[in-house]
């Protein structure tokens, strides 16, 4: 029999009850970060009275709080030191901007693309940013930085973080690498994007004024530079990657600077052109997505057109939700039902995102199936435990969602709301969101008919820059990114998953440059990750790998054919 185990991190109620108010960026349900905007206060002022000041001749850094907001501490600087390489230190300090170094363990972890198990010591330090790259007089922050090094003939990968530097995981030692470092045997240099963790332009507060591509491009553009002339990693080839917001980001920095690496790899990137584009929800909808399987795309359809049309089914679900979480307090039954109606939309996102089409395929229910088969598909997401999924599996679907997913707050340390908060920061993707990057929405075409236009309104959310205090652009930013990337010599390679839904966000082909091109992964008919919303590489078909390392190969790096 068929079972799905629901690990929730927040009490039901939470979880659920508050999807409705929210769309993912990776593919995601982000329930915690819905708890902050729902039970805080936004505050958004215009007045700059709280920006970071250029600091005397000391090394004290400032970081203003706004008024009822608490400033977690950075559990980052209680790492344990270890000893170090003294050369690698000494080229550090030797960057005039470069502070707080520090050499700490890495957790013992496995390398799937070599197959072993392998523990690194890393160096972490703050790079000290401009504020606003237009204008160095507003004053310098502290910008997150975590380096290894493999060796001064090896090649360098520069991860360009979307979020915090370590994703949801809270711990610097379990800051996890991208696939590339391991193909190449390389450096690997990890930026935290501005606004995020404990890289705070203006503090810990709700202004977003220097957030945005062109800021961030900056900041990598005088860190690259500065670790280039240091020597610290030699001179070999650079690399630049990112998976998701992150593979966003290096497209971008490589947008601004075509020339600064050798070849720019993101994988998962999509470029969204409004704030309701319909593109990745169609694109799950589609027989590409099932590798042109209509039968299996099929199925899906008629288990959505059956819970949508059968407000008795609907009916029978809200009670076994209700018998199910007894233990806490519940809105109506209206309440519920329409939350439910929305998890059938927004799990299906993660679920194409992140898990395998055949872990879930058998309990996608048929008409005339007891209600329970319909409430485990509603509920099943990327948190899930599927049947069949040994816990090593499952941890490593896992790990890649954490590493995705921006946490509650944007810091790579959450903390927790408490009584005593009048306001929280507000996650700072959902502010860029609303100035430039854009969004998805649901679509409902193909139920249209089975929906009330009361339903219809619950099931499309979108984000209000009003809530964030900005403007959005209306999409001017991706067209102009797009323009630039179709001008653009660069060498690049985007990276998509057949099954991923940000594939149907990709860049159009008439955007891309002499240089860049596509690799399309396959999601086998089988468990493999290959074709998710990930960068495991060991998981591809050896023609989708060679592909890759032939490029890679023919741009002077040292990688297999």
């Amino acid at each position: 029999m068929f079972f799905i185990q629901f690990l929730l991190p927040l009490p039901p109620e939470l979880k659920h009850r508050l999807m409705k108010k929210t769309t993912y960026f990776s593919s995601f349900i982000m329930a915690a970060t819905l708890c902050t905007m729902m039970f805080t206060t936004s505050s958004c002022s215009d007045n700059d009275d709280n920006k970071v000041v250029p600091p005397g001749e000391t090394e004290e850094y400032v970081i203003e709080v706004e008024k009822g907001m608490t400033m977690p501490e950075n559990d980052f600087l209680r790492v344990p030191e270890v000893a170090s390489d003294s050369d690698i230190v000494n080229a550090l300090k030797a960057i005039d901007k470069v502070t707080d170094i520090k050499a700490f363990q890495l957790e013992e972890r496995y390398d799937y693309y070599n197959e072993k198990m392998i523990t690194k010591t890393a160096y972490y330090f703050n790079y000290k940013q401009d504020i606003d790259h237009n204008d160095p007089s507003k004053g310098w922050f502290k910008q997150q930085c975590v380096l290894t090094v493999a060796g001064q003939d090896r090649p360098t990968v520069l991860y360009t973080e979307g979020y915090a530097l370590e994703g949801n995981k809270n711990q610097l030692q379990k800051i996890s690498e991208p696939a590339l470092v391991s193909v190449l045997d390389a450096n690997c240099l990890q930026v935290e994007h501005r606004y995020h963790g404990w890289s705070l332009p203006e503090g810990y507060t709700n202004k977003w004024n220097y957030l945005n591509a062109k800021q961030q491009s900056d900041d990598l553009h005088a860190i690259v530079t500065a670790i280039k002339q240091s020597g610290v990693v030699g001179n070999g080839k650079w690399l630049s990657t990112g998976v998701s917001k992150c593979g966003m980001t290096t497209a971008f920095y490589a947008y601004h600077y075509p020339n600064e690496m050798d070849a720019y790899v993101p994988f998962c990137a999509p470029f969204m052109q409004e704030m309701k584009d319909k593109r990745p929800f169609s694109y799950i909808l589609s027989a590409q997505a099932f590798d042109d399987n209509l039968e299996r795309m099929e199925k899906v359809k008629a288990a959505f057109r059956t819970y949508v049309s059968d407000k008795k089914l609907q009916a029978e679900c809200v009670q076994i939700y209700k018998e199910t979480y007894k233990d806490y307090e519940l809105g109506t039954d209206e309440e519920i039902r329409m939350n439910l109606l929305y998890l059938l939309f927004a799990n299906y996102y993660p679920k194409m995102a992140y898990v395998a089409y055949k872990r879930w395929e058998e309990i996608i229910p048929e008409a005339g199936d007891p209600a329970v088969r319909f409430f485990n598909f509603v509920m099943a997401d990327e948190d899930s435990e599927y049947e069949g999924e040994t816990e090593e599996q499952y941890n490593r679907r896992r790990d890649y969602v954490r590493d995705f997913e921006p946490d509650s707050s944007g810091l790579a340390m959450p903390s927790p709301l408490t009584r005593l908060q009048e306001v929280k920061r507000q996650n700072p993707y959902h502010a860029q969101v609303c100035t430039e990057l854009g969004n998805y929405v649901h679509v409902l075409d193909w139920v249209d008919d089975l929906l009330t236009d009361d339903e219809k309104k619950e099931l499309v959310f979108v984000f209000s820059p009003a809530t964030f205090g900005v403007t959005y652009d209306n999409g001017a930013f991706i067209k102009a990114f797009f323009e630039g990337m179709k001008q653009s010599t660069c060498n690049m390679m985007f990276v998509y998953g057949m099954q991923d839904p940000w594939t149907g966000g990709q860049i159009p082909d008439y955007k891309m440059g002499v240089n860049s091109r596509k690799l399309f992964i396959q999601q086998p008919y089988s468990y493999s990750m290959a074709g998710l919303h990930n960068d495991a590489i060991d998981q591809w078909n050896p023609s989708e790998r060679n592909e890759l390392f032939k490029w890679l190969h023919g741009l002077g790096f040292d990688v297999g054919q």
